[in-house]
């Protein structure tokens, strides 16, 4: 009974641990975005050569973003 007791403690502590150390923000902590409804934000092409092109009218860099659950140490923006 002792030993339970000494179990379900130690269970407590871990999963008691794991939500106090989670990092990162919640929803709730979010914010308002600063652009109004309707503005435009990011700009997404489904394609390189859009993309590219956009980037060439514009006169802007292109921020490549990918990412791959097997990816775990890189971080995906280039």
């Amino acid at each position: 009974m002792r030993f339970l007791r000494k179990l379900v403690g130690i269970c407590g502590l871990i999963i008691g641990t794991g939500t106090v150390n989670a990092a990162g923000p919640r929803p709730s902590d979010l914010g308002a975005s600063p652009l109004d409804l309707g503005e435009a934000g990011i700009a997404w092409y489904t394609t390189w050569e859009t993309a590219e092109a956009e980037a060439k009218r514009s006169n802007r860099p292109i921020m490549f973003v990918a990412a791959a659950t097997q990816c775990s140490g890189i971080s995906g923006v280039f």
